[in-house]
């Protein structure tokens, strides 16, 4: 009997259902281990940083007023006090004409506001020095307070750590972190006709892509992959390995049997479970339309179509969102790739009314980027490969065309060396995110953060 879908939403509508998903419990983990985790409480300064005003130059701490008119042809004579060893806190008072040798990082005597740098500097013997060039009040120095101060809040909760981060933690004396648990992750693959990638399929059967390549993308965003297993395409069997995902993970992906053929099985077996709930079936894009979303318990459970290219669209802008929300973080959107703009080679149309996300190869003229789209269909398991990144169609819009410049998203930001060096050169590279989105960019005039032209 046919079964129609549930009613189809467009991917703003389906995020906005995941807000009823909840943050993991939180743990403390050891400075070395808790980069990329999610902070679960906000960190507050105990002290002031730095404690003491610090020179940033190796030179000559100094009276700024003392300088002022320095030059080269008229240089300010000093008499030199002494020397400030690294670590030591001095109890010498500048007075006019007076200053005190100190290296990078050391601490100001008193009354000394600047550091005369040691090139601008000449040393005539003894304890005589002539300063070249003025100063201005607190050149060359770090200001007692100036990094941050007592109780400022340095990082906020919901903040995934990054390698700065802890670096700051470090500076506060905190050696654990508070953050939000790792989300587990079980992945299921079911279908009579699917095989182990090990092993020679028969006639009729495919291997399992989705298995090792969505295992890949759970690891991309920070959690951790449980592999369940290869369920029959019975509800018995299904059911069966839902329930053994639900004991051991925060959430669970069956690939497979979420459209509405006589024999898929996600939609029955989720919603026969007790204390479960349908949250969408079906949204308004192409590829990935019969994603299915549910919820048992507090533990959402998503059912990707079984053809690779569409489990990995429906894996990065709907499962990526919802293990973030897990992990601890609000946002309820896709981590933000790495992106660069490209004239198409060719128009590409979409239905108005979907989001339609097309496969592109990027490539190089003298001027500009070139983006080419990845003919092929869902099922083909090279198309992805073969593509660098994909261009986003919006809802409101019919395709683009031949010569247009549109944003291409690339797939990652560890395209590889062999990638740069065919379609970069120097220091042009794509504006580089984790999810990877912590990376620096290289070079900012190919980011387009911010600015979505196409969706």
């Amino acid at each position: 009997m046919f079964k129609p879908f549930f009613r189809v939403v467009s991917p703003d509508e389906a995020r906005k259902k995941l807000r009823v998903l909840n943050h993991l419990e939180s743990e403390f983990a050891h400075l070395d281990e808790a980069l990329f985790r999610v902070l679960a409480q906000s960190i507050k300064a105990d002290h002031e940083s730095p404690p003491f005003d610090r020179a940033t130059m190796d030179g000559y701490a100094v009276r700024s007023i003392d300088t002022f008119g320095s030059t080269e042809n008229s240089p300010s004579l000093f008499t030199v006090l002494g020397e400030i060893s690294m670590g030591e806190s001095s109890k010498i008072k500048l007075k006019q004409g007076q200053a005190v040798k100190i290296w990078t990082g050391g601490a100001l005597p008193i009354n000394s506001d600047a550091v005369a740098m040691i090139e601008h500097t000449e040393d005539l013997g003894g304890t005589a020095l002539q300063v070249l060039k003025a100063v201005a009040p607190f050149d060359n120095i770090v200001r007692k307070g100036e990094d941050y101060s007592r109780e400022e809040v340095l990082l906020n909760a919901g903040l995934r750590l990054k390698p700065q981060d802890l670096g700051l933690l470090a500076s506060l004396g905190i050696m654990k972190a508070q953050v939000h648990r790792v989300p587990k992750v079980a992945l299921i693959s079911s279908g009579d006709e699917i095989t182990p990638a090990s092993e020679t399929p028969p006639p009729g059967c495919v291997r399992d892509v989705n298995r090792h390549a969505l295992h890949a993308s759970v690891r991309e965003a920070f959690a951790t992959p449980l592999w369940i297993g290869l369920a029959a395409d019975t509800l018995r069997a299904v059911t069966s390995m839902l329930m053994s995902g639900l004991e051991q993970a925060d959430a669970v992906i069956i690939s497979g049997g979420s459209s509405m053929g006589s024999r898929d099985y996600v939609i029955q077996a989720i919603s026969q479970t007790p204390s479960s709930e349908i949250l969408l079936h079906g949204v308004s894009m192409s590829p990935g339309k019969p994603l299915i979303i549910g919820l048992i318990g507090s533990k959402p459970v998503i059912g990707l179509p079984g053809h690779p290219v569409s489990a990995m669209v429906c894996f990065d802008q709907f499962v990526v969102p919802i293990i973030r929300r897990l992990g601890g973080e609000n946002s309820l959107q896709p981590f933000l790739r790495p992106q660069v703009k490209a004239t198409l080679t060719r128009n590409v149309s979409s239905k108005e009314g979907r989001m339609d996300f097309i496969r592109v190869r990027l490539s190089r003229s003298e001027k500009e980027f070139l983006a080419t789209p990845v003919l092929g269909k869902s099922g083909m398991a090279s198309a992805m490969s073969r593509s660098h990144g994909f261009l986003k169609i919006p809802v409101d819009c019919e395709g683009f065309y031949k010569g247009q410049i549109v944003t291409i998203y690339l797939f990652s930001s560890c395209m590889g060396d062999d990638f740069e060096k065919e379609y970069f050169s120097g220091d042009e590279v794509p504006s580089r995110s984790p999810g990877n989105i912590f990376g620096a960019s290289r070079q900012e005039k190919l980011s387009t953060f911010g600015t979505d032209s196409n969706g």
